[in-house]
């Protein structure tokens, strides 16, 4: 089992500001051929209070045989809390969030957002998986 880590692991947030106003959070995670639904993706960790108004996340071509490959999107509480089965990974495309767990979901701890294969690719290939998060503080 490998981790794929993000340069934005364990790095603080920008300033806040006032509370109410949008936040987003970003990060990209490079995979190569190896990637297995037994992997974990390390993301970011989204503040103590933040609750989550949209999920955005895009993938390079990481299944370039008969497209099989599927990302699910969340936490520790819940794998898939934000994407579920998601097929972005198949053709190098973008999606919204479709897994409605996550959507104003309030976080009451730092909590590090991962992601995992659902399905393995048919033919895995380099690539990478990036996922933006927009969430309110109080």
């Amino acid at each position: 089992m490998a981790t794929y880590t993000s340069n934005k692991r364990g790095a603080s947030p920008a300033g806040h500001g006032f509370g109410g106003n949008l936040k987003f959070m970003w990060a990209q995670v490079a995979v190569d051929t190896s990637l297995v639904d037994s992997d974990t993706l390390e993301f970011f960790e989204l503040p103590a209070g933040a609750t989550v108004v949209y999920a955005l996340l895009e993938s390079t071509d990481i299944d370039t045989g008969t497209p099989a490959v599927t990302i699910n999107i969340g936490d520790a509480g819940s794998a898939s809390r934000f994407f579920a089965a998601s097929t972005v990974g198949q053709a190098g495309t973008a999606a919204v969030a479709t897994a409605a767990t996550g959507l104003f979901h309030t976080y009451s701890a730092d909590t590090l957002i991962t992601g995992a294969l659902g399905t393995d690719a048919d033919n895995a290939a380099a690539g990478t998986i990036t996922l933006g998060i927009g969430y309110i503080l109080p």
